[in-house]
């Protein structure tokens, strides 16, 4: 459906009459994942039949590029082989390309705003064990864990979804971080590449990454290409990416609930995975 935004559209497939435009999809795995997936029942995604529910039928969609990478077992120990699941059924469709990068696994420091743990015992002069809930942290510079200043639990403060800046002398923690690197750079580097080889007419994007806002700029101004930017998440998509896009779109729950894969997949063994 075009939205009152889009007043040129309908003219421009009209002009082009019965013929199909050749459209490339771009996928930015995390982010459509942890954007509009992650906590939903959801997840057996099939992502050409999901861009085929958000653009009109002149757009034929000849090729998916899922960029991604190998999920550790670290905390879940069978998330590689749900993932790998998916990942068979995806490379099961010709369509598909998955293209990988990485994670990088380090440990960096940050300041707290929430201490939500309890059973364990903090000492602030003596010990003290925190009950179950969020602990927002009330200042104090210290980094020794063994002197953690910690407030009293508040509901309140746990509902809170605004975001809280930490203190500037906040306590300040080491923890472990997993950073996916490449997807990002891979997506925008096949995407100009394809757009400079004139090997599609116009592409879908899916990702609400500004790292992506000069790449589909080019794209669209300098190679006059379209470009559809879809939003996985709830939230509204960026402006800066609302700004270089030919045309804008949102995942709604019921795009997705249309577009689920079958199980098992048609001519394979392939399953969805069971608590999915």
């Amino acid at each position: 459906m075009l939205s009152a935004q889009e007043p040129l559209f309908g003219a421009a497939l009209a002009r082009l009459g019965g013929k199909k435009i050749k459209t490339f999809v771009y996928v930015d795995g995390f982010n459509l994942y942890y954007g509009a997936l992650k906590g939903t029942p959801y997840r057996w995604l099939d992502i050409k039949s999901l861009t085929e529910e958000l653009i009109p039928p002149q757009y034929n969609v000849e090729k998916v590029k899922y960029f991604t990478a190998r999920v550790s077992g670290a905390e879940d120990p069978n998330a590689p082989a749900r993932q790998q699941k998916y990942l068979s059924a995806l490379a099961a469709q010709q369509e598909v390309e998955i293209h990988f990068g990485n994670f990088l696994a380090k440990s960096i420091w940050r300041p707290l705003i929430n201490l939500p743990i309890a059973g364990a015992k903090i000492s602030c002069g003596k010990d003290i064990v925190l009950p179950l809930g969020n602990h927002p942290i009330k200042g104090g510079s210290l980094k020794r864990p063994n002197h953690l200043p910690v407030g009293e639990h508040s509901k309140s403060h746990a509902r809170k979804k605004r975001k809280i800046r930490p203190l500037s002398d906040a306590v300040v923690a080491e923890v472990h971080s997993m950073e996916e690197k490449g997807s990002d750079v891979n997506l925008a580097a096949h995407l100009l590449n394809d757009a400079w080889k004139n090997i599609f007419d116009a592409a879908v994007v899916f990702s609400n990454d500004t790292d992506l806002v000069t790449p589909i700029r080019m794209v669209t101004v300098e190679r006059n290409k379209t470009v559809f930017v879809v939003c996985p998440g709830r939230s509204p998509m960026h402006p800066a990416l609302e700004t270089v896009a030919t045309y804008k779109r949102h995942i709604r729950g019921r795009h997705l609930s249309r577009s689920q894969f079958p199980s098992p997949i048609p001519n394979t063994t392939i399953t969805k995975p069971a608590n999915w």
